[in-house]
């Protein structure tokens, strides 16, 4: 009897690992199936097939922060895989998104696993915000405020993003246009000013999205900028062949030509529908409104501007009247305005450590100019600042090398 009882035994727990097994060489095929659809070209991505991968995977392992992370992803690119639908979301899949994203920050905070674009906080940011964007564009503002509030209930909007905004739009003079890229800052920026009515008189335009054909017209609509060319031409412009030009466009209270050279944008040969039309506004506004860049932009994306930017730290503004740049005083007490942001970030966000990453650096090339202008006061107030908001255990370096140079530089002072 014993011995049966033993075989018995042996037997139902051999095949229950044999079934555990199964499950994991299951489990993990299931999700490479879901993320390899991420891995294809954008257009022969199929996120229902993702979805039917990745919810058998959950059912396998309900505990894995990829499962979460890729199915929420899934539901979103289902929902509107680009800015071109974003006016044609649907609720529902903004709701089931938004809750892979939920039960993976309560599983992990710190989410450690492979990333499409954005970690999980950001991504609640631009899934809710995205949705009060459809709302604001099919005129239901009550709607619009409610998904910004319940975007922000649910772990979106962090403060940490709010904050660095609120900074952003107090540098902007009164009717300016801000130029903004990348999730974090857009919508973070529309937040303020629909649920705060925070410097609502600044418009705020992103590029990216002037690719699209609703956009534009919305800018036009809400009279947020004017465009040099009639409704018509602006919803057909698409992209153009290009070579290095010059362009200009004029200053009407100087009445005289703002002028530069206009490179191409997209693969050596093109400017986009978004250049093009960014240029268009440019011309229209004649610089009646100062014009800022958001930090973050390519410089493909600037319309070759770069050169001519004057630098506000996490601004640029387009330097017609050739503004000096900040001197030593300045800079040091902007910069320690900026970094008071840094009381509210969520370290488990990889996402707004990036952006911490990018105010150091900013910080280190201030540095090294300092340095090189042989300014040992300013050095050390830069050190100071560095040390104060920058601790290494809490903000470990990126880079290696300038790790390397700072250090190299610190045994000097």
């Amino acid at each position: 009897m014993k011995i049966f009882f033993f075989l018995f035994t042996f037997i139902v727990t051999t095949a229950a690992f044999a079934q555990l097994r199964e499950d994991y060489v299951n489990f993990d095929s299931l999700l490479n199936r879901g993320k390899a659809e991420f891995r294809k070209p954008f257009n022969k991505q199929d996120y229902k097939a993702a979805i039917i991968n990745l919810k058998k995977a959950a059912v396998l392992n309900p505990d894995d922060p990829e499962v979460h992370y890729f199915l929420g992803y899934a539901y979103s690119r289902l929902n509107s895989s680009d800015g071109k639908g974003m006016t044609n979301m649907n609720l529902a899949l903004t709701k089931q998104s938004s809750e892979e994203f939920e039960y993976l920050n309560q599983l992990t905070p710190r989410y450690m696993g492979d990333i499409v674009v954005l970690d999980p906080y950001s991504k609640l940011t631009a899934e809710w915000g995205s949705m009060a964007m459809c709302y604001l564009y099919n005129n239901k503002p009550d709607s619009a405020m409610w998904a910004f509030q319940e975007g922000k209930r649910r772990g979106g909007f962090s403060d940490f993003f709010l904050a660095i905004n609120r900074y952003i739009l107090n540098h902007c003079s009164k009717q300016a246009i801000l130029l903004s890229s990348g999730d974090d800052l857009t919508m973070c920026l529309w937040y303020l000013q629909v649920v705060e009515n925070y410097r609502k008189e600044v418009s705020v335009i992103n590029v990216g999205l002037l690719n699209t054909i609703w956009y534009p017209q919305m800018i036009r609509d809400k009279a947020l900028a004017p465009f040099d060319k009639p409704r018509a031409v602006i919803d057909t412009m698409e992209y153009q062949s290009w070579k290095d030009s010059l362009v200009w466009v004029r200053n009407k209270y100087a009445n005289k030509r703002f002028s530069w050279t206009l490179r191409p944008t997209s693969f050596d040969h093109y400017l986009q529908r978004s250049d093009r039309l960014l240029l268009s506004m440019l011309r229209a506004n004649e610089f009646e409104q100062d014009v800022f860049f958001t930090v973050g932009f390519d410089k493909k994306e600037q319309l070759s501007l770069s050169d001519r930017l004057l630098p506000m730290i996490l601004l640029d503004k387009i330097n017609i009247n050739k503004e000096a740049p900040y001197d030593n005083k300045k800079y040091v007490a902007e910069m320690t305005a900026a970094l008071a942001t840094l009381k509210s970030i969520n370290k488990n966000s990889a996402d707004e450590m990036a952006f911490v990453d990018r105010l150091r650096s900013d910080l280190v090339i201030h540095l090294e100019e300092s340095h090189e202008a042989n300014n040992k006061i300013v050095v050390k107030q830069l050190f100071k600042l560095l040390d104060t908001y920058f601790p290494e255990q809490i903000f470990p370096y990126s880079s290696k090398e300038t790790k390397k140079y700072v250090d190299h530089l610190r045994k000097q002072y």
